[in-house]
Protein backbone atom coordinates (compact mmCIF):
# COMPACT_ATOMS: atom_id res chain seq x y z
CA UNK A 1 0.00 0.00 0.00
CA UNK A 2 1.67 3.33 -1.08
CA UNK A 3 1.32 5.38 1.49
CA UNK A 4 -0.76 9.35 0.55
CA UNK A 5 0.29 12.05 2.83
CA UNK A 6 -1.66 15.82 2.24
CA UNK A 7 -0.12 18.56 3.31
CA UNK A 8 -1.87 22.32 2.53
CA UNK A 9 -0.55 25.38 1.87
CA UNK A 10 -2.48 28.79 1.77
CA UNK A 11 -0.19 31.40 1.06
CA UNK A 12 -1.86 34.40 2.08
CA UNK A 13 -0.56 36.81 -0.81
CA UNK A 14 -2.13 40.15 -0.16
CA UNK A 15 -0.15 43.25 -1.10
CA UNK A 16 -0.02 45.79 2.14
CA UNK A 17 0.16 49.88 1.53
CA UNK A 18 4.12 50.29 1.93
CA UNK A 19 6.20 49.67 -0.99
CA UNK A 20 8.54 47.48 1.54
CA UNK A 21 5.34 45.13 2.18
CA UNK A 22 4.75 44.79 -1.48
CA UNK A 23 8.29 44.02 -2.40
CA UNK A 24 8.23 40.72 0.58
CA UNK A 25 4.76 39.72 -1.40
CA UNK A 26 6.21 40.04 -4.86
CA UNK A 27 9.00 37.81 -3.56
CA UNK A 28 6.30 35.35 -2.04
CA UNK A 29 4.29 35.23 -5.51
CA UNK A 30 7.54 34.16 -7.11
CA UNK A 31 8.03 31.56 -4.27
CA UNK A 32 4.42 30.20 -4.49
CA UNK A 33 5.49 30.12 -9.16
CA UNK A 34 8.37 27.94 -8.18
CA UNK A 35 6.76 25.66 -5.78
CA UNK A 36 4.09 24.86 -8.22
CA UNK A 37 6.95 24.23 -10.77
CA UNK A 38 8.64 21.89 -8.47
CA UNK A 39 11.55 24.45 -8.05
CA UNK A 40 11.87 24.41 -4.67
CA UNK A 41 15.53 25.64 -4.82
CA UNK A 42 14.41 29.10 -6.17
CA UNK A 43 11.33 29.04 -3.79
CA UNK A 44 13.64 29.02 -1.21
CA UNK A 45 15.93 31.54 -2.38
CA UNK A 46 12.69 33.75 -2.95
CA UNK A 47 11.20 32.95 0.60
CA UNK A 48 14.65 34.23 1.54
CA UNK A 49 14.02 37.54 0.25
CA UNK A 50 10.52 38.11 1.35
CA UNK A 51 11.88 37.40 4.80
CA UNK A 52 14.87 39.43 4.74
CA UNK A 53 12.51 42.28 3.76
CA UNK A 54 9.61 41.71 6.52
CA UNK A 55 10.54 39.01 8.99
CA UNK A 56 6.77 39.23 10.42
CA UNK A 57 5.10 37.30 7.33
CA UNK A 58 4.26 33.98 8.68
CA UNK A 59 3.15 32.32 5.63
CA UNK A 60 7.00 33.17 4.58
CA UNK A 61 7.99 31.04 6.96
CA UNK A 62 5.25 28.64 6.40
CA UNK A 63 6.01 28.49 2.85
CA UNK A 64 9.96 28.30 2.97
CA UNK A 65 9.56 25.59 5.49
CA UNK A 66 7.56 23.52 2.97
CA UNK A 67 10.21 24.20 0.18
CA UNK A 68 12.64 22.70 2.58
CA UNK A 69 10.46 19.45 3.00
CA UNK A 70 10.36 19.11 -0.18
CA UNK A 71 14.48 19.14 -0.85
CA UNK A 72 14.75 16.87 2.38
CA UNK A 73 15.76 19.33 4.95
CA UNK A 74 13.14 18.16 7.76
CA UNK A 75 15.37 20.02 9.95
CA UNK A 76 15.18 23.59 8.63
CA UNK A 77 11.51 23.26 7.46
CA UNK A 78 10.53 22.26 11.54
CA UNK A 79 12.78 25.63 12.39
CA UNK A 80 10.55 27.19 9.89
CA UNK A 81 6.81 26.42 10.77
CA UNK A 82 7.99 26.65 14.36
CA UNK A 83 8.10 30.38 13.66
CA UNK A 84 5.37 30.73 11.38
CA UNK A 85 3.69 29.46 14.69
CA UNK A 86 5.46 31.88 16.61
CA UNK A 87 4.05 34.39 14.76
CA UNK A 88 1.00 33.08 14.18
CA UNK A 89 -0.38 30.49 17.06
CA UNK A 90 -3.74 29.69 15.50
CA UNK A 91 -2.78 28.29 12.36
CA UNK A 92 -3.81 25.22 11.67
CA UNK A 93 -1.62 24.78 8.49
CA UNK A 94 1.39 25.19 10.08
CA UNK A 95 0.50 22.83 12.79
CA UNK A 96 -0.43 20.11 10.06
CA UNK A 97 2.95 20.81 8.30
CA UNK A 98 4.77 20.42 11.49
CA UNK A 99 3.00 16.99 11.58
CA UNK A 100 3.75 15.89 8.38
CA UNK A 101 7.33 16.63 9.04
CA UNK A 102 7.57 15.55 12.82
CA UNK A 103 5.98 11.91 11.20
CA UNK A 104 8.70 11.99 8.64
CA UNK A 105 11.43 11.82 10.59
CA UNK A 106 9.82 9.67 13.11
CA UNK A 107 8.79 11.56 16.05
CA UNK A 108 5.21 10.31 15.54
CA UNK A 109 3.80 10.73 19.51
CA UNK A 110 4.39 14.97 18.58
CA UNK A 111 3.28 14.43 14.94
CA UNK A 112 -0.36 13.31 16.68
CA UNK A 113 0.13 16.37 18.78
CA UNK A 114 0.52 18.84 15.85
CA UNK A 115 -1.88 17.05 13.92
CA UNK A 116 -4.39 17.33 16.78
CA UNK A 117 -4.11 20.89 17.27
CA UNK A 118 -4.52 21.49 13.84
CA UNK A 119 -8.05 19.98 14.13
CA UNK A 120 -8.71 21.61 17.38
CA UNK A 121 -7.90 25.21 15.33
CA UNK A 122 -9.67 24.12 12.46
CA UNK A 123 -12.41 21.25 12.90
CA UNK A 124 -13.32 20.72 9.74
CA UNK A 125 -9.43 20.62 8.41
CA UNK A 126 -10.24 17.24 6.81
CA UNK A 127 -5.85 17.31 5.62
CA UNK A 128 -5.27 17.29 9.14
CA UNK A 129 -7.96 13.98 9.97
CA UNK A 130 -6.58 12.57 6.79
CA UNK A 131 -2.96 12.86 7.81
CA UNK A 132 -3.66 11.79 11.29
CA UNK A 133 -5.64 8.78 10.09
CA UNK A 134 -3.25 7.23 8.09
CA UNK A 135 -0.42 7.67 11.48
CA UNK A 136 -2.98 5.71 13.72
CA UNK A 137 -2.90 3.09 11.18
CA UNK A 138 0.83 2.78 10.67
CA UNK A 139 0.63 2.66 14.88
CA UNK A 140 -2.13 -0.43 14.75
CA UNK A 141 -4.33 2.11 16.07
CA UNK A 142 -7.35 1.19 13.75
CA UNK A 143 -10.26 2.60 15.53
CA UNK A 144 -9.09 6.18 15.77
CA UNK A 145 -7.74 5.62 12.25
CA UNK A 146 -11.19 4.99 11.14
CA UNK A 147 -12.92 7.45 13.53
CA UNK A 148 -10.88 10.27 11.42
CA UNK A 149 -11.45 9.10 7.82
CA UNK A 150 -14.52 8.58 8.48
CA UNK A 151 -14.47 12.36 9.47
CA UNK A 152 -12.97 13.37 6.02
CA UNK A 153 -15.91 11.53 4.53
CA UNK A 154 -18.38 13.05 6.37
CA UNK A 155 -16.70 16.67 5.51
CA UNK A 156 -16.11 15.33 2.13
CA UNK A 157 -18.04 12.37 0.79
CA UNK A 158 -16.49 12.35 -2.25
CA UNK A 159 -13.08 12.03 -1.42
CA UNK A 160 -12.14 9.03 -3.72
CA UNK A 161 -8.21 8.64 -2.00
CA UNK A 162 -9.88 8.27 1.43
CA UNK A 163 -12.05 5.37 0.38
CA UNK A 164 -9.40 3.94 -1.24
CA UNK A 165 -6.99 4.01 2.64
CA UNK A 166 -10.00 3.22 4.48
CA UNK A 167 -10.54 -0.35 2.76
CA UNK A 168 -7.06 -1.24 3.60
CA UNK A 169 -7.76 -0.71 6.60
CA UNK A 170 -10.83 -2.55 6.26
CA UNK A 171 -8.90 -5.49 5.09
CA UNK A 172 -6.48 -5.64 8.03
CA UNK A 173 -9.23 -6.01 10.07
CA UNK A 174 -10.45 -8.60 8.16
CA UNK A 175 -13.65 -7.56 7.15
CA UNK A 176 -14.04 -8.14 3.71
CA UNK A 177 -16.89 -7.00 2.88
CA UNK A 178 -16.53 -3.44 4.32
CA UNK A 179 -13.16 -3.33 2.42
CA UNK A 180 -14.35 -3.84 -0.91
CA UNK A 181 -17.66 -1.43 -0.57
CA UNK A 182 -15.26 1.21 -0.18
CA UNK A 183 -13.16 0.14 -3.18
CA UNK A 184 -16.41 -0.14 -5.18
CA UNK A 185 -16.91 3.48 -4.08
CA UNK A 186 -13.07 4.45 -5.20
CA UNK A 187 -13.88 3.32 -8.34
CA UNK A 188 -16.83 4.88 -8.76
CA UNK A 189 -15.46 8.45 -7.64
CA UNK A 190 -12.27 7.58 -9.24
CA UNK A 191 -13.12 4.80 -12.48
CA UNK A 192 -9.14 5.26 -13.26
CA UNK A 193 -7.69 5.02 -10.45
CA UNK A 194 -4.95 1.59 -10.94
CA UNK A 195 -4.13 1.27 -7.18
CA UNK A 196 -7.77 0.86 -6.09
CA UNK A 197 -8.13 -1.93 -9.03
CA UNK A 198 -4.89 -3.60 -8.03
CA UNK A 199 -6.43 -3.41 -4.00
CA UNK A 200 -9.37 -4.61 -5.26
CA UNK A 201 -7.73 -7.58 -7.00
CA UNK A 202 -5.77 -8.66 -4.39
CA UNK A 203 -9.63 -8.62 -2.48
CA UNK A 204 -10.81 -10.75 -4.84
CA UNK A 205 -8.20 -13.45 -4.67
CA UNK A 206 -8.07 -13.43 -0.95
CA UNK A 207 -11.44 -14.26 -1.19
CA UNK A 208 -11.23 -16.58 -3.88
CA UNK A 209 -12.60 -14.78 -7.32
CA UNK A 210 -10.03 -15.45 -9.31
CA UNK A 211 -11.72 -14.17 -12.54
CA UNK A 212 -12.84 -10.73 -10.97
CA UNK A 213 -9.33 -10.58 -9.35
CA UNK A 214 -7.56 -11.16 -12.88
CA UNK A 215 -10.10 -8.91 -14.31
CA UNK A 216 -8.82 -5.95 -12.23
CA UNK A 217 -5.52 -6.56 -12.85
CA UNK A 218 -5.31 -6.14 -16.14
CA UNK A 219 -7.62 -3.32 -15.69
CA UNK A 220 -4.53 -1.64 -13.96
CA UNK A 221 -1.74 -3.06 -16.21
CA UNK A 222 -4.33 -1.47 -19.42
CA UNK A 223 -4.63 1.95 -17.28
CA UNK A 224 -0.97 1.77 -16.45
CA UNK A 225 1.48 -0.10 -18.23
CA UNK A 226 4.24 0.41 -15.79
CA UNK A 227 2.58 -0.14 -13.00
CA UNK A 228 4.68 -3.20 -11.47
CA UNK A 229 2.06 -4.26 -8.10
CA UNK A 230 -0.17 -5.34 -10.89
CA UNK A 231 2.14 -7.79 -12.77
CA UNK A 232 3.16 -9.33 -10.14
CA UNK A 233 -0.44 -10.21 -8.50
CA UNK A 234 -1.00 -11.39 -11.99
CA UNK A 235 1.50 -13.73 -12.33
CA UNK A 236 0.74 -15.02 -8.53
CA UNK A 237 -2.57 -15.83 -10.11
CA UNK A 238 -1.02 -17.55 -13.09
CA UNK A 239 1.13 -19.95 -10.95
CA UNK A 240 -1.77 -20.55 -8.84
CA UNK A 241 -3.41 -21.89 -11.90
CA UNK A 242 -0.47 -23.84 -13.04
CA UNK A 243 0.38 -21.68 -16.03
CA UNK A 244 3.99 -20.87 -14.76
CA UNK A 245 5.20 -19.59 -18.68
CA UNK A 246 2.69 -16.73 -17.81
CA UNK A 247 3.10 -16.54 -14.80
CA UNK A 248 6.91 -15.74 -15.19
CA UNK A 249 6.44 -13.40 -17.65
CA UNK A 250 4.70 -10.98 -15.34
CA UNK A 251 6.97 -11.96 -12.84
CA UNK A 252 9.57 -10.84 -15.30
CA UNK A 253 7.90 -7.35 -16.24
CA UNK A 254 7.54 -6.65 -12.49
CA UNK A 255 11.10 -6.82 -11.68
CA UNK A 256 12.03 -5.06 -15.00
CA UNK A 257 9.56 -2.05 -13.67
CA UNK A 258 10.95 -2.68 -9.97
CA UNK A 259 14.05 -3.96 -9.55
CA UNK A 260 14.02 -3.44 -5.78
CA UNK A 261 10.98 -5.35 -5.35
CA UNK A 262 11.72 -8.38 -3.17
CA UNK A 263 8.11 -10.21 -3.68
CA UNK A 264 8.44 -10.40 -7.41
CA UNK A 265 11.64 -12.25 -6.53
CA UNK A 266 10.17 -14.70 -4.12
CA UNK A 267 7.35 -15.50 -6.39
CA UNK A 268 9.80 -15.91 -9.21
CA UNK A 269 11.96 -18.25 -7.20
CA UNK A 270 9.50 -20.22 -6.57
CA UNK A 271 8.28 -20.73 -9.65
CA UNK A 272 11.82 -21.87 -10.83
CA UNK A 273 11.55 -24.05 -8.50
CA UNK A 274 8.54 -25.38 -9.40
CA UNK A 275 10.22 -25.89 -12.67
CA UNK A 276 13.10 -27.91 -10.91
CA UNK A 277 15.55 -24.64 -12.23
CA UNK A 278 17.57 -24.29 -9.18
CA UNK A 279 20.00 -22.23 -9.79
CA UNK A 280 17.50 -19.53 -11.13
CA UNK A 281 15.41 -20.14 -8.52
CA UNK A 282 18.70 -20.00 -5.75
CA UNK A 283 19.83 -16.18 -7.34
CA UNK A 284 16.41 -15.02 -7.41
CA UNK A 285 15.78 -16.14 -3.32
CA UNK A 286 19.38 -14.88 -2.53
CA UNK A 287 18.65 -11.32 -4.22
CA UNK A 288 15.05 -11.58 -2.50
CA UNK A 289 16.73 -11.63 1.04
CA UNK A 290 19.19 -8.84 -0.14
CA UNK A 291 16.55 -6.66 -0.67
CA UNK A 292 14.40 -7.70 2.67
CA UNK A 293 15.86 -10.17 5.09
CA UNK A 294 13.14 -9.89 6.74
CA UNK A 295 10.87 -11.86 4.58
CA UNK A 296 10.11 -15.29 6.09
CA UNK A 297 8.97 -16.75 3.06
CA UNK A 298 11.84 -16.35 1.02
CA UNK A 299 14.23 -17.98 3.55
CA UNK A 300 11.46 -21.19 3.28
CA UNK A 301 11.61 -21.54 -0.23
CA UNK A 302 15.75 -20.59 -0.22
CA UNK A 303 15.77 -23.81 2.33
CA UNK A 304 13.88 -26.03 0.20
CA UNK A 305 15.85 -24.85 -2.85
CA UNK A 306 18.70 -25.84 -0.91
CA UNK A 307 17.62 -29.65 0.47
CA UNK A 308 16.94 -29.99 -3.46
CA UNK A 309 20.62 -28.89 -4.12
CA UNK A 310 21.96 -31.77 -1.38
CA UNK A 311 23.02 -28.79 1.31
CA UNK A 312 21.45 -29.50 3.85
CA UNK A 313 23.57 -27.54 6.10
CA UNK A 314 22.39 -24.60 4.48
CA UNK A 315 18.68 -25.40 4.23
CA UNK A 316 18.59 -26.05 7.68
CA UNK A 317 19.82 -22.69 8.63
CA UNK A 318 17.37 -21.30 6.64
CA UNK A 319 14.25 -23.29 8.01
CA UNK A 320 14.88 -22.22 11.53
CA UNK A 321 15.64 -18.91 10.53
CA UNK A 322 12.48 -18.56 9.05
CA UNK A 323 10.99 -19.93 12.29
CA UNK A 324 12.57 -17.55 14.04
CA UNK A 325 10.64 -14.88 12.28
CA UNK A 326 7.79 -16.87 11.99
CA UNK A 327 7.22 -18.87 14.84
CA UNK A 328 3.71 -18.61 15.50
CA UNK A 329 3.29 -19.10 11.93
CA UNK A 330 1.11 -21.96 10.16
CA UNK A 331 3.34 -23.14 8.46
CA UNK A 332 5.74 -24.02 11.68
CA UNK A 333 4.81 -27.43 12.55
CA UNK A 334 5.20 -28.49 8.13
CA UNK A 335 8.77 -26.18 8.48
CA UNK A 336 9.75 -28.02 11.73
CA UNK A 337 9.05 -31.45 10.06
CA UNK A 338 11.16 -30.51 7.00
CA UNK A 339 14.16 -30.02 9.27
CA UNK A 340 13.19 -33.21 11.31
CA UNK A 341 13.24 -35.28 7.75
CA UNK A 342 16.51 -33.43 6.97
CA UNK A 343 18.05 -33.77 10.07
CA UNK A 344 17.30 -37.89 10.06
CA UNK A 345 18.46 -38.55 6.40
CA UNK A 346 21.46 -37.01 7.37
CA UNK A 347 22.51 -37.87 11.04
Amino acid sequence: MTKFVRLSLFLLLLLAACGQRETAVDHMQRAAVAQENGDAQTAVAEFDQAIALDPTLPDAYLGRGTAYATLGNYAQAMVDYNQAIALSANNPVAYNALGYVRQLVGDDAQAIADYSQAITLNPNYTEAYFNRGLLYRKLGNYEAALTDLGNVLRLTPDDAQTYLERSAIFTELGQPAAALSDLNQTLTLAPRNVQAYNSRGMLYRLTGENQKAFDDFSQAIALAPDYAPAYLNRGILFVQAGDLENGLIDYNQAIAIDANNAEAYVNRGTAYLRQNELDKALADLDQAIALDDKLSIAYVNRGNAYASMGETEKAIDDLQRYLELEPDSALAEQVLAKIAELEAANP
